[in-house]
């Protein structure tokens, strides 16, 4: 079939409608028309894959990589970095509007943005011992993509992926403490390219950003783009108003640590204990929780004058939102990497406006978006 995109949704899918019905297409971008075949239905809508475009955005180019459409990494190399970050821009504030029923949005949506090459300082590699085959994953496939060079990825993670035998060490290792992923057999191997070595695992690293230096390992989460991440800090000091502050989902202290030495009182309630366990390294004055953010605040909840909230894409659970507003708390910063939850969570933020909006593409070349919210209590 033959469809005009209108917009673009969540994840890099256009929007476009055949008879009244919803069809999300990949590969595709606003304004294209394009020859598309349904690949999967579901109640509602159709999913689609573009076979050819007939009418071309004029933002489109040619993507970087020779392994784009096999490995399943890059999923939006079709557009350059500002482009993508606008788009990705677009598609919060529709969501917002949407899902979220916001009866307005900010003037000035913030976005930031920056080079795809090398950005990434964090991925996981996947290898199949026997045979001795490393690289990527294919796309929608469970078997390796033999990835010799990354475009995306550092210098010394590229070195790892050209030379391979650090990531051959490291399966084996995995398959003796049968620690291989079930029904592949693969070793997944986490790295983390610190500013002083790689961590493959749990070895701890040192990576310094807007002047603070954060230790962390390659099992744990950090954002992998460290050229981005200074905005999104400074989006969140700036913001973060009055002298009691919750960080919620604190994970290894990438917020909390913003407010050392200044004073003010700051929780981290974080569930993973090794993540907890960097974040008291990384922010050592701020009162620590291993806890389910629900379960903490329904026993320790009060009022505070800032929450900050970075949950998974997955978004806040009932429990925690309903604790979260239940604390009245006078702002709210709301860090997602899922704008469609963020949109679903803030609909049911009863007395809150949202007074900001950024934008963070943090994964140039995919549909992952990072946004982050400021709302106050009207």
């Amino acid at each position: 079939m033959v469809l005009t995109i209108e917009k673009m949704a969540t994840d890099a899918l256009g929007v476009a409608h055949d008879d009244g019905k919803v069809i999300l297409v990949r590969g595709v971008l606003p304004g294209e028309t394009a020859e598309c075949r349904i690949i999967e239905s579901r109640s509602g809508y159709s999913i689609a894959e573009a076979a050819g475009i007939i009418n071309a955005s004029p933002v489109r180019k040619e993507p970087v990589c020779p392994y784009y459409g096999i490995c399943g990494g890059c999923d939006f190399q079709i557009v350059g970095e500002k482009d993508s970050a606008e788009i990705k821009k677009a598609v919060l504030a529709d969501n917002l509007i949407r899902i979220g029923k916001a009866d307005s949005l900010p003037e000035v949506i913030e976005v930031h943005y920056g080079s795809f090459e090398g950005y990434r300082r964090r991925v996981r590699f996947h290898v199949d011992y026997p045979s001795r085959n490393w690289g990527f994953l294919g796309r929608k496939s469970s078997e390796i993509v033999s990835v010799r060079h990354c475009p995306a990825i550092s210098e010394r993670l590229n070195e790892l992926l050209s030379d391979g035998r650090k990531l051959l060490d490291e399966a084996r290792k995995a398959m003796f403490m049968n620690a291989l992923r079930r029904g592949t057999g693969h070793a997944e191997i986490r790295a983390f390219d610190g500013d002083d070595g790689v961590s493959l695992g749990h070895e701890a690293v040192s990576i310094s950003v807007s002047g603070i230096r954060y230790v962390l390992n390659a099992s744990v989460f950090f954002q992998s783009n460290p050229s981005v991440l200074p905005a999104l800090l400074s989006f969140v000091r700036e913001n973060a108003q009055g002298e009691t502050i919750m960080d919620l989902y604190s994970g290894v202290g990438t917020f909390s640590a913003l407010f050392e030495g200044t004073g003010k009182r700051v929780y981290a309630v974080e569930r993973d204990k090794e993540c907890l366990s960097l974040s008291k390294l990384n922010a050592p004055s701020a009162l620590s929780f291993t806890a389910d953010v629900a379960l903490w605040g329904r026993k320790n909840g009060r009022h505070v004058d800032t929450v900050i909230v970075d949950p998974p894409r997955t978004g806040l659970s009932s429990e925690a939102l309903s604790e979260i507003v239940s604390w009245k708390p006078d702002r709210i910063i709301y860090v997602s990497c899922n704008s469609s939850t963020l949109a679903r969570d803030v609909s049911k933020m009863e007395g809150y406006r949202i007074m900001k909006a950024a934008v963070f593409d943090f994964y140039p070349g995919t549909g992952h978006d990072e946004s982050a919210l400021v709302l106050d209590r009207m």
